[in-house]
């Protein structure tokens, strides 16, 4: 029997997560990225009934059992003859919901996989996804990218093979020193505009975007400080990286395992400025190119505006495809 995969596609990650971190599986025979459809009725009373049924509203108020039955499994074509491994990020998980994902166990031929991108215990999806991981008895696998989180809840580790670079991606003209970009969460603004405030003091020609939460009042004003009501496309991000001589990567208390800044400095050759200690362990960490700061001071200003030619030598080694070789080497254990 041949292994096959369908990766769940979530609506509102097809700019980061199926695109950006799981692209290059989408190129494999043996891979079909899928949505889950919902059934076409034409009772209208059932027509409401499953409108209500499926409400997100109504989901964050009460779980809902059952909600697979909307959905039209059979689309899926899951051939008896060949094992499937169903592949869920947790932006799917959201989307789909436990109880709708929950539908693929009425095939003896499917294993479900859970795939978290996130950090658990900080502000994040992932994060207030726990209690329902441990409640719920659906996976057969669950993978995280963070070696914390495996370790403490018995996940299993997928270490730095979750992102895709895009084929015939040039890097573009650089146009600024260092760029950050990120959320503006409570207890961490004084710190962003701190450090932008450090950079911009000491001649950096430093971009910030940041993204406030709603209801935020922000009166700081600063040239190259771009306070943004609303999250930008993983592409903006990108492009402005690209642009930029130094990636600036500022985690959040909380978080240990990196972020995509690493990988898009890796991919980019491009120098990063990062709080993340973990660094030091990652497979391209180089440390004339990557410097660490706990404090302010830290921060080498003349370093971060130095233009340098700079190669980790980077081969694909962050493909998600070894993802699915990590998850046929378990089932073999």
């Amino acid at each position: 029997m041949a292994n096959k995969y369908l990766y769940i596609k979530a609506n509102d990650s097809a700019n980061l997560v199926d695109k950006y971190i799981m692209g290059d599986i989408s190129k494999l025979d043996n891979v079909e990225m899928i949505t889950l459809e919902k059934k076409n009725i034409k009772n209208v009373f059932l027509k409401i009934l499953q409108k209500i049924h499926l409400s997100y509203k109504i989901s964050k108020i009460i779980k809902l059992p059952l909600k697979w039955i909307w959905y039209d499994f059979k689309k899926l074509n899951i051939n008896k003859n060949d094992n499937y491994y169903i592949l869920v990020p947790t932006g799917a998980f959201w989307e789909y919901s436990k109880s709708a994902i929950s539908g693929f166990h009425k095939f003896k031929n499917v294993k479900l996989v859970l795939l978290i991108f996130d950090t658990i215990g900080v502000n994040t999806p992932s994060g207030r996804l726990i209690n329902t991981l441990y409640k719920s008895k659906m996976w057969d696998h669950i993978l995280t990218y963070d070696p914390n989180d495996a370790k403490k809840y018995g996940f299993t580790c997928i270490g730095e093979t979750y992102y895709s670079k895009p084929e015939n991606d040039e890097v573009e003209v650089v146009n600024s020193d260092a760029y950050f970009i990120g959320g503006l969460k409570p207890g961490r603004v004084d710190e962003v505009i701190n450090l932008f405030d450090y950079l911009h003091k000491n001649g950096v020609n430093v971009k910030f975007d940041v993204v406030k939460n709603d209801g935020m009042d922000l009166n700081y004003k600063e040239e190259g400080f771009n306070v943004l009501e609303q999250r930008k496309l993983y592409s903006y991000a990108l492009e402005q990286t690209k642009k930029t001589n130094c990636i600036i990567e500022f985690l959040q208390t909380g978080q240990h395992a990196q972020s995509l800044r690493y990988f898009e400095a890796v991919c980019y050759n491009k120098k990063l400025l990062t709080n993340n200690e973990n660094v030091k362990n990652l497979s391209f960490y180089n440390e004339k190119y990557m410097k660490i700061f706990n404090k302010l001071e830290d921060i080498d200003t003349e370093w971060v505006k130095k233009k340098e030619n700079i190669n980790y030598n980077y081969n694909g080694e962050f493909s998600p495809i070894h993802i699915l070789k990590i998850i046929e080497e378990i089932d073999k254990k």
